[in-house]
């Protein structure tokens, strides 16, 4: 049940710390790049569900419903891999040949995972279960894994290129990003040894977590610093335009009272 539990703590730890992204105030309107960032936070939350369902069924070997299980456990990794690269290149402002190759990766990946695991229906190439209901990996699921790879590679590479040429508070964003894919990399590197560890679970946790606290929250502080400029800058006109008024009135006042001295 191990298993189960960090599944289950990963996505309370995701729910709790992306509240305000998950649920957006009503009249405020996100921006593409932020629906991508929601978009892609729904569907590791939905990993976390799959992952942590998948131990708990692995314990009670329901055969059936444990494979279908397992499917939609592939489905849910490809498709948060998918609004990830769709995510990094909105959020980087990605428009060359690179964010392209980066979009497209993502969508390969999808259609082959789906592809690979119809396959698995009829001759199982990515896993199977055993007459004992354990779990046996195919030689697709090491290739899925490495395009992964290959994908968090390339995103990390490139982000840490721009983050070279950035300075200040978006330095430190872009190097978060790039960290994200590094920590990803490496831990798909430890589930490629050991198929039976969480560890893309706790890759996403760890990195879901870097990005809101030097991401999110950063972009979230400068807004309100922003903001707040913005409203002084509105107090400060306010007042000048209150005292031109009163001047206005002051020298109105003691035009009337020369002219009435003068009649």
């Amino acid at each position: 049940m191990t298993y189960s539990i960090i599944g289950l703590l990963a996505a309370i730890i995701l729910i709790i710390t992306n509240r305000d992204v998950f649920w957006t105030p009503k009249g405020i309107s996100l921006s593409k790049t932020q629906r991508l960032y929601r978009l892609f936070l729904l569907s590791v939350l939905v990993f976390y569900i799959t992952d942590g369902l998948w131990g708990v069924l692995d314990n009670l070997r329901p055969i059936d419903a444990l494979y279908v299980e397992t499917i939609l456990y592939f489905i849910a990794r490809a498709v948060s891999l998918l609004f990830w690269t769709m995510y990094v290149t909105a959020y980087l402002e990605t428009h060359n040949a690179f964010g392209t190759i980066l979009r497209l990766s993502g969508r390969i990946l999808f259609a082959y995972e789906i592809v690979a695991l119809t396959i698995n229906i009829f001759y199982p190439v990515v896993f199977w279960f055993d007459e004992n209901g354990s779990y046996q990996t195919g030689s697709l699921r090491y290739v899925t894994l490495y395009l992964q790879i290959l994908i968090f590679f390339m995103t990390s590479v490139y982000t840490l290129y721009i983050t070279a040429k950035s300075e200040g508070k978006v330095r430190r964003r872009n190097l978060t990003i790039g960290l994200f894919g590094i920590a990803m990399l490496a831990l798909i590197i430890l589930q490629i040894e050991f198929p039976l560890w969480p560890c893309y679970t706790i890759g996403y946790m760890f990195g879901t977590s870097l990005l809101h606290s030097f991401v999110v929250e950063d972009e979230k502080s400068e807004y309100r610093k922003e903001l707040e400029r913005t409203l002084q800058r509105e107090k400060a006109q306010k007042q000048e335009l209150a005292e031109s008024r009163t001047g206005s009135v002051r020298h109105v006042r003691m035009y009337r009272r020369a002219d009435s001295g003068r009649r």
